[in-house]
């Protein structure tokens, strides 16, 4: 009985040490590198080179942001930076933008696929700012 007892002790010790240790590491959590954020998209105008698309900002405000068609082809050695994404007919399409550790990463379209849906545009080609050189893109939220 008394060997019992001791094990019973013993055990009862292991366990309130097992817990004093994981306190150490407490929930377990680590900060990821990977940041987005989204904004709806109202309008997205197709030109020969580029999107332009209209997107919400905070207190009712629009914003506009030019994105390379050549970010959603498949290069070599590198990430897409593009990449569009056909959006259910219940959700309100949207934009994506992804940083890794502060740097811009790639951005993603949600939206509908289908060029006939009222929200694709066409854009004039003379209003367009030139997107060459362009490496990253930042939404004013």
């Amino acid at each position: 009985m008394d060997i019992k007892k001791f094990f019973a002790v013993l055990g009862l010790a292991a366990l309130v040490m097992a817990g004093a240790f994981s306190e150490e590491n407490a929930g377990g959590h680590k900060k990821s590198e990977i940041s987005y954020y989204s904004a709806p998209v109202y309008k997205v105008m197709d030109s020969a080179k580029s999107y332009v698309v209209l997107y919400g900002k905070a207190g009712h405000k629009m914003g506009t942001v030019t994105i390379p068609k050549d970010w959603a082809k498949n290069k070599p050695d590198t990430v897409k930076k593009l990449l569009v994404r056909n959006c259910p007919k219940k959700i309100t399409p949207y934009i994506t933008v992804v940083k890794k550790s502060g740097d811009f990463l790639k951005v993603m379209l949600t939206i509908p696929t289908n060029h006939n849906d009222r929200i694709w545009g066409i854009a004039n080609e003379n209003k367009v700012e030139s997107t060459d050189g362009v490496e990253s893109i930042e939404l004013e939220l």
